[in-house]
């Protein structure tokens, strides 16, 4: 499915490769001059698209906005990453080094008023259904294309690309033998 099919969707940036000592290899270009979009603590589905091709469908309600989700995909070479942001970090890198544009887009549903249960009692806040609205778009996609984006792994029940999956592997194993030392 092309992006221009969605629309429901906005463009938020690029993703280019870095071409620094980074052990990550990519960056990303925000083109979104709404900051506040950037930066919103509602939920939120993204659309990760190579050559206009969506490619991954995820979602997120991480404070700091999409700019906090974007940052555990572009920061998945260092630290504790999972294999699914760590492995699509590797799959992005070879789109771009192939010519590919590599373009992330969000969609949000605004905050509404809901009651919630605590221990005590429940309280009215707002809240983001960013969930469902993943859950629907995943849906919506597997509707009209028969499956799930190629890089939706999990949904899609296949197992990750063995040589990214060895490269995650190897790469917690220095992590630790790193941190006994």
């Amino acid at each position: 499915m092309h992006i221009h099919e969605v629309t429901t969707a906005v463009k938020i940036g690029n993703v280019l490769l870095r071409d620094d000592d980074n052990p990550n290899f990519i960056k990303m270009e925000y083109t979104n001059p709404n900051e506040d979009l950037l930066i919103q603590n509602t939920g939120r589905v993204y659309l990760i698209t190579s050559d206009n091709v969506i490619k991954k469908i995820g979602g997120s309600s991480s404070r700091g906005g999409i700019k906090s989700t974007m940052s555990f995909y572009v920061n998945s070479q260092s630290g504790s990453p999972g294999p699914s942001r760590f492995i699509t970090q590797l799959l992005i890198r070879d789109e771009l080094i192939k010519g590919y544009e590599v373009e992330i887009h969000m969609i949000t549903s605004p905050l509404v008023i809901s009651r919630v249960n605590g221990l005590f009692g429940f309280k009215e806040i707002e809240v983001a259904s960013f969930s469902e609205m993943e859950t629907m778009c995943k849906e919506d996609y597997k509707r009209a294309e028969g499956r799930y984006p190629d890089w939706n792994f999990k949904e899609n029940g296949e197992d990750y690309p063995s040589e990214y999956s060895n490269l995650h592997n190897t790469y917690h194993q220095i992590r630790l033998r790193r941190n006994q030392e």
